[in-house]
């Protein structure tokens, strides 16, 4: 038991001593609960973005829109009410729901007819899809029951003619984008992103350290070869792999885990191949100015999990803090887990993606600048740091 009450009280010190490791060990649990707690503060998806298309345009139609415009559950978006409006901004994302009202509502609804209003709502996310599923039926319930109660305040009805009212409103539900609810589809591009940003910053993240540690990249500093050329050497092979996982992951994902994947092949091959040299620019820096494998190894794991929930990825943006939200927007796996799900899914064209693209290009741009124009200057050697294959000491210090 001493010899337990000893290791324990040595690592213990050893914790205390690596204020990284202190920080993991102590902080971080703290700070994503708090990141989690806020991110999904409003619990209830509420205020889902609707658009109404009245083809009636009569006093019965008016009280539909009424109705939904008081429930707190849906927000009516006033400038999309027609059709074709309907369609892009459930494309681009304006709006998530839609409710069509036929042109003879009000006269079959006078005459105690089958009536059907036709809603539908956007499937390619399950949490807008599923809930928006549940406020329709109680809208339309709270409509058909009204229509009930006001027929029957002023007659007398037999059961038969009570049911015959009862049945006048009914509703057909449409999913559009994600017809099946595959929570595959909705959650399982986003996993392979993340595995291709995490596996692919680690191992383009440890190039230099490594030979730091080694001590030879004393050789790559004082050779007479310009350091954009030292970034594409070691770059290249990481490049490549990246790009070919993504292709790979694609390809089982929709071959074997039945996920949704659509639109234009050439458009998901250009997300890849920009988040690929996004991926290994952005690992090389990380790998230059870290001081050692480990301390690389722990930055970069820390980044997993923040990432995924900012991006918007499993919880709609809407829902989320603006400033968390501008904060997502300033990070490229944002970009490229949003852009991706829109031409898999909702199959974007270049037009729609324009936007993602620029951005993407953008990132990749400013990470390819600063990767290949470092100093080959020699630092001095970090005097603290746990270091990795440096010594046949653990822990050493430098």
């Amino acid at each position: 038991m001493k010899q337990i009450l000893n290791i324990a009280h040595y690592e213990v010190i050893h914790i205390f001593k690596d204020r990284i490791l202190l920080l993991i060990v102590f902080f971080v649990p703290l700070l994503y609960a708090a990141l989690f707690g806020m991110i999904y503060v409003s619990a209830i998806l509420q205020q889902v973005p609707l658009a109404i298309v009245d083809l009636d345009r009569s006093a019965a139609s008016r009280e539909v829109i009424s109705t939904f415009e008081n429930t707190p559950n849906f927000k009516v978006i006033p400038a999309v009410n027609t059709y074709a409006g309907l369609e892009q901004g459930m494309r681009d994302g304006t709006v998530r729901a839609g409710v069509v009202i036929p042109e003879d509502y009000a006269q079959k609804l006078s005459s105690h007819q089958l009536n059907e209003i036709l809603t539908v709502y956007d499937g390619s996310n399950l949490i807008y899809g599923l809930n928006t599923r549940k406020y329709f039926q109680q809208v339309l319930n709270s409509i058909s029951a009204g229509q009930t109660a006001a027929y029957l305040a002023g007659l007398g009805l037999t059961a038969q003619e009570i049911t015959s009212v009862m049945e006048t409103v009914s509703f057909r539900l449409q999913v559009w984008y994600n017809p099946t609810f595959s929570y595959a589809t909705f959650i399982f591009l986003g996993f392979v992103i993340m595995i291709l940003h995490q596996i692919g910053l680690l191992g383009i993240g440890l190039t230099v350290t490594r030979e730091k540690e080694r001590n030879t990249w004393i050789q790559f500093m004082s050779a007479a070869v310009p350091a954009w050329r030292i970034f594409a050497g070691k770059a290249l092979p990481y490049l490549i792999t990246i790009f070919f996982n993504y292709i790979l992951l694609l390809w089982v994902a929709s071959r074997f885990v039945h996920v949704k994947i659509g639109g234009a092949v050439a458009l998901i091959l250009l997300l890849g191949l920009l988040f690929s040299i996004i991926i290994v620019s952005l690992g090389f820096i990380i790998s230059l100015y870290t001081p050692n494998s480990l301390q690389a190894t722990r930055y970069l794991m820390l980044l997993s999990v923040p990432l995924f929930v900012l991006s918007g990825y499993t919880w709609p943006v809407t829902h989320i803090p603006a400033a968390f939200n501008g904060l997502a927007r300033l990070l490229p796996f944002t970009w490229m887990a949003e852009g991706s799900r829109m031409v898999t899914i909702k199959h974007w064209g270049l037009q729609d993606l324009a936007v993602t693209l620029v951005a993407l290009a953008v990132f990749a741009a400013a990470c390819l600048f600063f990767a290949a124009t470092f100093s080959k200057r020699r630092n001095p050697p970090a005097q603290t740091g746990l270091e990795v294959n440096g010594t046949v000491f653990y822990p050493g210090k430098r």
